[in-house]
């Protein structure tokens, strides 16, 4: 599958959660990190939290729960997640994001 990524991005240093089938490269500032995240086939992170986090959907969809509510998002979208909110997400095959996680204060 090709990246939905410019070439340039296959150059930044990859991260293995060591979930088959994700590629993750990150880009990583003092305050924060930026990740291109693609999904080759389904993905599911378990609940958890993290800085807050602002995501463009590149391709396809992606499911996330946050305090007993669901929301798919899609290729288009912009989301907002605040810093410690519990959420859980599901990357569809041929997901696709761009999102900034701000570490900071």
């Amino acid at each position: 599958m090709k990246s939905p990524f410019p070439d340039f991005v296959e150059q930044l240093p990859l991260r293995d959660y060591g979930l088959p089938g994700l590629t993750v490269h990150v880009d990583t500032s003092p305050l924060g990190e930026t990740y291109f995240v693609s999904a080759q086939k389904e993905i599911v992170f378990a609940e958890h939290a993290h800085g807050a986090q602002y995501t463009v959907v590149v391709s396809g969809s992606c499911a996330y729960t946050a305090d007993g509510k669901t929301v798919t998002y899609k290729k288009g979208d912009i989301y907002f997640i605040p810093a410690g909110q519990k959420h859980q997400i599901t990357l569809h095959a041929g997901y696709a994001e761009m999102d900034y996680v701000f570490n900071g204060e």
